[in-house]
């Protein structure tokens, strides 16, 4: 395994830094998820009431396409140029691009500031990524730990950033896009204070990094698993809450018209849940390796959406005796995505210099993965309702987890997961 220039470093001051960015990606994931829907309420005000459905998706997806698009090429100049510069300049980014958003009366106007926000975030994601998995090269139990509490303050964020971006609208209007402006700043500061200096690397070309992740190999293997799995959350994150808030369908239970505060809660417990299944299951990242980890937590999913088919056609008294169901599949589900950032983390140490480069697949998973589910996930909702969706969820896992067959196959075949721990 070789080892890139600042690597030590960064594990020497391993705590610190990996603290750093687990504080400033939940502060960013708080900021992007607040805005997108603080930025959807701004759309209804413009139009009266009325937006057009295209410009919200339009508006929606505008951050998460250029998040995709540049992660790669922006991540790759990060390694060339300095990993903290792009992990300062690209919360300061987003910072102009909220507030070009409290400045836009156009969806137009909206959705292009909302295109420079995720180039802000395109150039601190990987990076940040890259950065812990260089604070926790060689350790194997360090790095699962790390990854599971990123996916921890991932999961923190969106549920704060539901939160802040509802309240903050309500009470602040257009004020409501500076507060979320203050957090990406904040975000900056804790980077440029905290995270040590990380020198210019010896880069590979963009041709070598992508080869390495789409040529024979561990990534090659891995990453269609992934963007199913990113896919099937897309679904649910787009298209469960306005499910629920649905006007009542005699046939199913859950398209209920329900408040929003309860579709509300019933997010932040879903939250909860996975927080607590992530504690549980770090441990046995280290233990089992990631591989393994990956493929055991996806039965979860089927649990999950099993227990969600039966909530939707039983009354409230049978719903009560399935939700233990519904929260023990969450919790085993949970275990996929640290064993996923670290399984990716393994797979970087191929080429340390390029950490940030190869990381950069997690956003791409995750923008594009979401995006495909949240467009398919709309089609099925549309044609069935939550029943749909449910269906969608377990044909998507069903395809992940004979998919991540391929990837354990793989470490068998090499005698161990991607690095050495």
């Amino acid at each position: 395994m070789l080892v890139a220039p600042g690597d030590e470093e960064l594990r020497n001051t391993a705590p610190r830094a990996i603290g750093a960015l687990l504080l400033a990606s939940g502060l960013l994931r708080v900021g992007a998820v607040g805005v997108g829907v603080a930025v959807q309420f701004r759309l209804s005000d413009l139009a009266g009431g009325k937006p057009s459905a295209v410009d919200i998706g339009l508006v929606g997806a505008a951050q998460a396409a250029t998040e995709m698009v540049f992660a790669p090429i922006l991540a790759r100049y990060a390694d060339r140029f300095g990993r903290r510069r792009f992990l300062v300049a690209g919360p300061i980014v987003c910072v102009v691009a909220v507030l070009l958003v409290a400045l836009g009366v156009r969806p137009a106007e909206l959705g292009g500031a909302r295109l420079l926000e995720g180039l802000g975030a395109a150039a601190f994601v990987p990076v940040a990524l890259g950065t812990v998995a260089a604070a926790t090269s060689g350790d194997r139990r360090r790095r699962a730990g790390a990854s599971g509490a990123f996916e921890a303050s991932t999961l923190i964020g969106y549920a704060g950033g539901f939160g802040l971006g509802s309240v903050a609208y309500f009470g602040l209007h257009r004020g409501a896009f500076v507060l979320l402006a203050g957090l990406y700043a904040l975000a900056a500061i804790v980077c440029l204070v905290f995270v040590p200096r990380v020198p210019p690397l010896p880069v590979h070309s963009l041709r070598v990094v992508f080869r390495a992740a789409v040529g024979p190999g561990p990534m090659r293997a891995f990453l269609p698993s992934w963007i199913m799995s990113f896919a099937l959350i897309g679904a649910f994150v787009a298209n469960l809450p306005s499910l629920l808030r649905h006007r009542e369908v005699a046939s199913q239970s859950l398209m209920h018209h329900f408040d929003v505060r309860v579709i509300g809660l019933f997010l932040i417990a879903w939250v909860a849940v996975f927080l607590v299944g992530i504690v549980l299951w770090t441990p046995f990242v280290a233990r089992l390796g990631p591989s393994v980890v990956m493929r055991r937590s996806v039965p979860g999913a089927w649990l999950t959406m099993i227990a969600l088919l039966a909530i939707n056609h039983l009354q409230f008294i049978g719903m009560l005796l399935v939700v233990p169901f519904l929260a023990l599949g969450i919790l085993w589900l949970a275990g996929f995505g640290p064993a996923a950032v670290t399984y990716l983390a393994d797979c970087s140490e191929s080429l340390s210099a390029d950490r940030s480069a190869l990381m950069s697949f997690y956003t791409v998973a995750l923008a594009g993965g979401g995006a495909l589910g949240a467009v398919i996930g709309g089609f099925a909702a549309h044609l069935l309702g939550i029943d749909g969706l449910v269906i969608l969820g377990l044909l998507l896992a069903t395809a992940t987890f004979f998919t991540l067959g391929a990837v354990v196959r793989y470490d068998r075949r090499t005698g161990s997961t991607p690095a050495p721990a």
